[in-house]
């Protein structure tokens, strides 16, 4: 399957002092999952097989509910 280019924003619905935590914790598991991935000022874009970096996306949104 062909890779593609998948950019994903985490908005964290917490007070200011705790967001980058929330964000923190997102990175810590795209950069786990072994995809390429690169941090930008507002997105995380990442490259590989749709289903895994889908996969990613829904366990990033787990993160985000769970932290707040």
């Amino acid at each position: 399957m062909a890779n593609i280019n998948l950019s994903l924003q985490v908005l964290p619905v917490v007070s200011e002092e705790e967001i980058y935590s929330v964000v923190d914790k997102v990175i810590e598991l795209i950069e786990a999952s072994g995809v390429k991935y690169e941090v930008g000022p507002m997105e995380t874009t990442m490259e590989g097989e749709m289903d895994i970096l889908l996969d990613i996306v829904k366990k990033a949104q787990d993160i985000c509910v769970k932290e707040g």
